[in-house]
Order: structure tokens, then C-alpha cells, then sequence
């Protein structure tokens, strides 16, 4: 099997305006595997590295619980531990391609209680969870042209927006050329296309970016972006305006955040802008200093960027207050962090994957550990080490808790655990020999890591066929799921 590489401002806060439509000064708008998953044989408390390992009854009480949500509120799922850490394979999802020098995009890695969802190409499939290993979908949903554009958000109830190309039906369109000009919400647990949209001012644009924050779906396509309510796809606003600024992208969650470029294209000057979902109002505009190649949104609340001052490397990590002035700057060593911001040839800007935001803290991986950063400081806090020589990769929070992956060492097999910035203690909630098909997608800068009602996700991002006519029709790994075996 071959895997191929994913296709394809400083600190100058602005004077506060009063909330003001976001077009003021602008425009306004808005088979199966080759080798199975080994169960890891664990003696009691063998593997449970540092305090509060697998045999410490003290975490599975006491823990928080998350609160009941809206339907159409952003999903924050708490997890507990599983009844046993041992792993097996849950999931195992893999394409045949065929033509020569081939790569396939394979946007989107989602998941709930019951479902495994993947995109790839020009649609997406589930698969059923909980049952033995699963590798023939449950659902298939294509589409008429390529996914362009997802969103990692899903809803409480299991719905996440795509993208995709809605002239794909000509049989001599090139996928690479085609406008993404539809939005669609998806019903991850059935595979149903709940609403399906075009696009105003899109058809024209090959880069757009989605995100989801609570009851509605945001877009933006560089000349313009729009909002649509989550349940029954209402548009709220539209933005297609000329105008000095281009919309570069949004940031969902807890709330959304607008990434602007403004000016000439080879040296813009950036903004940030919090915006009212449902008016499409700016709330308040921070102001990146120039010079800044590139900004990055990595969590719209708490606020947070990623700047390249002076090069297209990410330097600086700078977290912001309720009315948009700097509170913190995180300086980077960028030789040890892992940030995933950077995707080329990608229009997404919610894209530093590899950098979790919960509370107070920011967290990211140096080396062989985990570093949590104040962000009211931009000091470093916490610090959660690897066993010897191996590394550690955070994923999400899971209430007050950071979720991370650490890829097996040696005779220590790969494992998700949950840290605990209060105490520092460590729980294990899967220990598991992934083998080949994980360790191919286990790289968070180049693969999709989910972590999901127990389960623990490796998907591709790009998928890339064969290199010579005598490697077609060889399985390329797209997807594996790993869940407890108790």
C-alpha cells in the first residue's frame, strides 16, 4: 500500500470598534487488511505508565460529565474509560486505486457512538461500529462532484457540513478544475444528505473554506462567504460585495472567527474578526502587524492564532481577550513543535489540527512530550513526558482532560491516554500493536487522529495509487478504528 503527501501578524492590537456589519470597509456577506490488528496480552498494571494508569480506580468516578446539549450545538463529548484498555480493530477501510500516479483526496474523518465516517474523492462512506471488525460500509452518499471542503465539527446529534464540486457529471470535467459551489449537511449516523445548497457568488472559486460553530455552518470562498442555520440550511447572510479585504476562512466551535486579507496579495495586511453567526456582524477586529506571511485561526474561543512573521513558518502563537487585544505571545521553537497549519494548496485556515485549546491552556507536542502553555502568560505550564524515546501527540479535550496519542516504542505498545492538567496523572483508555495500517496513518501533520466515544481513528487525508503498472490493484489503506475489547 502507498501513501501519498496531502494534496496538493504579529501582535498589534486594533482599537475597538462598536459592533458593526462585517461590510463596513469591506463587502458584507458572508477485503480486508493485510495484517489484522494484534491484541495487546496486558498483565495488571503492566502498561499504565505513571500515576493514575489503567489499574487507578480513582478516574473512573469523579469525572466530568458533559453537560446535555442542544442538537444543533457543537458536540463535546466527555469520555470515560473503557472496561478494559486491551485494543482491537474496529474498523478497516481501504480503496482500490488503479491508475497510475493517482492521488485521491480523502476529505473528512468523522465519527459517533455508532458510525465511521470517511470522505474520499466524490463522496463519503460509513461504516457501523461495534460489531466484528467492520470493512464493508453501511452507507454509501456520492456525490455529483469532488468533496472541496469539510469540517471536522459535528453536532450533538451527528451532522457535519461538506463541499463538493456540483458539476462533476461531465465526463471530461477535470476534478481539479471544477468550482466548489455546493454545501450540503450530513447526517453522519445515516449517511442522508439533509439539505443541500449552491453556493451564492462560488461558482467561480476552486478554494473554500466550511466550519460549524453552534446551529450554523459558515462559508467562504474568498470573494465572499455566507452563513446557513445548521437545522433546514436558512441562509442567515450573504457577503459578495467588492471590497478591498478577501475572505480567507472561518473557525468554529464554541464560536466563529473570520480570518481577513486585506490589500495587495503579495504582502496583505491581515485581520481577525469575531463574528456574530447569525447577522454576520464583526464584534471586534484584531489587526495583525505587517509583515505576517500567513495567519492560521486555531481556536476561535478562547481566540487564538498562528502567525509566520518574517517566512511561511509558523513563529508565534498569539491568544486573545473577549474584546480582541492580545493577551499572551507564544513563542516557537520550530524544530521540536508538531503544528499542522500548514496545507498547501488547501483554502482551509482552521487548520493547526495538531494544537488543542481547552480552558486556559494550549497544548503541543515538543520532542517527547506534551508542553501546556498559559494563555494569559504565554508561559509554559504543564508538562506531560513520553516514555523514553518515544513521542506524544494531543487530540482534543475531553471536559477539563487532554486526550493525546503516543505511537508504540519499542515494547511499549501505542496507547491513548487522558491527562489530567489539575493533578498531572495519567489514565489509559486503549493500549493496542497497531501495526503497518496504523503506523502509515499515524503522522498528525499528514493523517486525520480522531478520538470518538472510545475509539481511536487513523484516517488518510490523501490517498495516492500506484506508482508503476505492476502495483495496480494493491488495497491502499484509507481508514482504521481501534476500540476496547472488554
Amino acid at each position: 500500500m502507498s501513501f501519498g503527501p496531502p494534496p496538493s501578524p504579529y501582535n498589534a492590537p486594533a482599537p475597538q470598534p462598536r459592533p458593526r456589519p462585517r461590510g463596513a470597509g469591506r463587502r458584507r456577506a458572508v477485503v480486508g487488511v493485510t495484517a489484522a490488528l494484534v491484541l495487546v496480552a496486558l498483565a495488571a498494571g503492566l502498561w499504565a505508565y505513571g500515576p493514575g494508569g489503567a489499574g487507578d480506580d480513582s478516574a473512573s468516578d469523579g469525572r466530568p460529565v458533559a453537560a446535555r446539549q442542544a442538537p444543533d450545538e457543537i458536540r463535546e463529548t466527555v469520555e470515560t474509560r473503557p472496561s478494559s484498555p486491551e485494543g482491537r480493530m474496529a474498523v478497516s477501510y481501504t480503496e482500490t486505486l488503479r491508475t497510475v500516479g493517482q492521488n485521491v483526496p480523502a476529505m473528512g474523518t468523522w465519527a459517533t457512538d455508532t458510525v465511521f465516517a470517511k470522505g474520499f474523492g466524490s463522496g463519503l462512506k460509513g461504516f457501523r461500529l461495534g460489531a466484528p471488525e467492520a470493512s464493508t460500509p453501511a452507507w454509501d452518499l456520492p456525490l455529483p462532484g469532488p468533496l472541496c471542503a469539510v469540517t471536522r465539527h459535528v453536532s450533538a446529534d451527528g451532522r457535519t457540513a461538506v463541499a463538493y464540486a456540483g458539476g462533476g457529471d461531465s465526463p471530461d470535467a477535470d476534478p481539479l478544475s471544477l468550482p466548489c459551489d455546493r454545501l450540503a449537511v450530513v447526517d453522519i449516523d445515516t449517511g442522508e444528505k439533509l439539505w443541500d445548497t449552491e453556493l451564492p457568488g462560488a461558482g467561480t472559486s476552486l478554494a473554500v473554506n466550511v466550519t460549524m460553530t453552534d446551529g450554523t455552518v459558515a462559508v467562504a470562498w474568498g470573494q465572499g462567504s455566507a452563513a446557513y442555520e445548521l437545522t433546514g440550511g436558512k441562509r442567515l447572510w450573504a457577503d459578495g460585495a467588492p471590497s478591498a479585504c478577501e475572505d480567507k476562512g472561518f473557525a468554529g466551535g464554541r464560536g466563529l472567527l473570520a480570518l481577513l486579507s486585506c490589500g495587495d496579495s503579495a504582502a496583505p495586511a491581515y485581520r481577525v474578526e469575531k463574528v456574530d453567526p447569525r447577522t454576520g456582524e464583526a464584534q471586534w477586529t484584531y489587526r495583525v502587524a505587517r509583515g505576517v506571511k500567513d495567519v492560521y485561526l486555531v481556536s476561535a474561543s478562547p481566540a487564538v492564532v498562528a502567525v509566520a512573521a518574517g517566512d511561511y513558518v509558523v513563529t508565534d502563537l498569539i491568544s486573545l481577550d473577549e474584546r480582541g487585544e492580545r493577551r499572551a505571545t507564544i513563542r516557537l521553537d520550530r524544530d521540536h513543535q508538531v503544528l499542522d497549519c500548514d496545507r498547501t494548496f488547501s483554502a482551509v485556515v482552521e487548520s493547526c489540527g495538531a494544537i488543542v485549546v481547552g480552558g486556559d491552556r494550549l497544548y503541543l507536542s515538543e520532542e517527547d512530550h506534551i508542553v501546556a502553555f498559559d494563555l494569559a502568560t504565554g508561559r509554559p505550564a504543564e508538562k506531560f513526558d513520553a516514555p523514553a524515546g518515544g513521542e506524544m501527540h494531543p487530540l482534543r479535550m475531553s471536559g477539563d482532560e487532554l486526550i493525546a496519542f503516543r505511537p508504540g516504542t519499542g515494547l511499549a505498545p501505542d496507547a491513548v491516554v487522558a491527562l489530567d492538567p489539575a493533578s498531572l496523572k495519567e489514565t489509559v483508555l486503549l493500549l493496542f500493536a497497531g501495526g503497518q495500517e496504523v503506523h502509515a496513518l499515524d503522522d498528525p501533520a499528514l493523517n486525520d487522529i480522531l478520538y470518538e466515544h472510545g475509539r481511536v481513528f487513523f484516517a488518510a487525508r490523501t490517498v495516492a495509487g500506484p506508482a508503476t503498472e505492476g502495483e495496480v490493484g494493491e488495497f491502499d489503506q484509507v481508514a482504521v478504528g481501534v476500540e476496547s475489547a472488554g
